[in-house]
């Protein structure tokens, strides 16, 4: 019986954006761009705050979010939600077209793709229909145990202390459990469906047969990972906001207020933090993307026995 390395696995990532960073830094673009057009919906709206055109006073005391930052001007106003409603499909097809490359990425190992491996094809719209039945099932199956546990609460919750507190913290642990070693079987399908060139939910699912509790430990893995990378980049990102900010006077918190409002003054200096910041974050969500999908992917590479990597990297072009 075929079986797979979860140290392997977990690995996996480091080795893709290590072998492709320029490839990790356009996934990460493509992600990034629905909340780029946002951010450009925003600036005239930002650049009314900023210019002293809005007055929190005139506004209606129970005015919501919208009201609040366009006022009267339903123009602007329909504008901006036209250009929100677009940033979230465009959201949607970013991540539909990054996560199907970077399987592709995985499968051809060193294989170079002038386009990122980045298609819109058949593949992509197996991968789309395999995503909408994983989350509308894993959302049901959510809801019911949920909604067992629940019933459950209310029938033991007559019982004394500390039996209740016991039973119902027992309840939460297991349905924890149950859903993160459903969604470690459910990540198969995707890479699965590129690979069979299908929609391999039968495929996919029999792949992850006796291999539950190893697909469990390589989540524990990855989210461990990505904490250790969280803080590592919030612990960066201080150290820069110290030294653009000013040094050590960054963390009085006027000198800093000031110096971000002073940034629309000056719209060279932000011009130049946006593009020295883009870069960073494009391979920052690039990764982060990777490292919730190149494991699997590897997974499903070892578990159903592929050819040499160039070979499936012809195949899947």
């Amino acid at each position: 019986m075929k079986t797979f390395s979860i140290m392997d696995a977990a690995v996996a990532p480091f080795r893709l954006v290590g072998r492709r960073p320029l490839a990790t830094i356009v996934w990460g673009l493509v992600l990034l761009a629905p909340g780029l057009m946002v951010f450009v919906a925003m600036a005239p709206v930002a650049a009314n705050i900023f210019s002293g055109g809005f007055d929190p006073a005139v506004l209606e005391p129970r005015a919501d979010g919208m009201e609040a930052l366009f006022g009267d001007d339903m123009a602007a106003m329909m504008q901006f939600q036209i250009w929100s409603n677009l940033a979230q499909l465009f959201g949607i097809l970013s991540l539909l077209l990054v996560t199907t490359a970077i399987i592709r990425g995985v499968f051809a190992g060193r294989k170079g793709d002038g386009a990122f491996f980045l298609r819109i094809g058949m593949a992509e719209l197996q991968v789309a229909v395999v995503g909408v039945a994983i989350f509308i099932g894993f959302c049901l199956v959510a809801l019911i145990a949920i909604l067992l546990a629940v019933a459950i609460g209310f029938a033991v919750w007559q019982v004394g202390d500390p039996w209740r507190w016991l039973v119902c913290v027992t309840l939460g642990v297991v349905i924890f459990l149950a859903l993160v070693l459903l969604w470690g079987r459910l990540s198969l399908l995707a890479p699965a469906s590129i690979h069979y060139r299908t929609f391999a939910f039968e495929e996919g699912w029999r792949l992850g047969k006796g291999k539950t509790w190893s697909l469990f430990g390589l989540n524990i893995i990855l989210f461990l990972i990505a904490i250790t990378v969280g803080i590592a980049v919030m612990i960066l990102f201080f150290i820069a906001m110290l030294v653009v900010g000013g040094g050590l006077q960054a963390t009085d918190p006027e000198a800093l207020e000031a110096w971000v409002t002073g940034l629309p003054q000056q719209p060279a200096l932000l011009a130049g933090m946006v593009v020295l910041l883009l870069i960073p974050m494009a391979w920052l969500q690039g990764f982060s993307q990777v490292l919730f999908t190149a494991p699997f992917a590897h997974v499903v590479q070892a578990l159903a026995g592929l050819e040499e990597p160039e070979a499936v990297a012809d195949k899947l072009h």
